[in-house]
């Protein structure tokens, strides 16, 4: 279930982003912030396993210009739909004229997941991760059909 975040679903944020960003995780008064500028473009996916209640599986944060802050998925819950199932719902939203991000250089898996989902390489940003470039991607209702 896609949902919008609260500030209870903290702390499994965070172990999401230790677990899917270890060389550079928010921190926790980065996600309180980031909730305060775009509190319903802060959406998380939730789940249960059998012998676990609802747990927070995914998330992604984007701004209502249509800028990519961040989109994860626990290690445990990849290849599901779940990054998929979020990003559609960013997609989704009325007034977003493009989505915009980030992807490092060297995470071909993620160009992959969003190439799949009809973005194309815009740009390059140069040392964007200090050592590492970033790939600027984009995706705009005219690249594909709007999901």
């Amino acid at each position: 279930m896609i949902r919008p975040f609260s500030l209870s679903d903290l702390n499994g944020i965070l172990k999401i982003e230790r677990e899917s960003f270890p060389k550079s995780p928010y921190d926790r008064t980065t996600f309180i912030h980031l909730h305060s500028l775009y509190p319903g473009n802060f959406l998380v996916y939730t789940g249960a396993s059998r012998d676990q209640e609802d747990q927070i599986w995914g998330y992604i944060i984007f701004s209502p210009e249509g800028h990519i802050i961040s989109l994860a998925v626990i290690p445990g819950q990849r290849r599901k739909g779940i990054g998929q199932e979020l990003l559609r719902k960013a997609m989704e939203t009325p007034q977003l004229k493009r989505l915009q991000a980030e992807v490092r250089r060297s995470n071909l898996g993620a160009q992959a997941f969003y190439a799949s989902m009809g973005f194309r390489i815009i740009g390059v940003v140069p040392n964007y991760y200090g050592n590492e470039d970033a790939l600027i991607i984009q995706w705009t209702p005219s690249n594909s059909k709007r999901v």
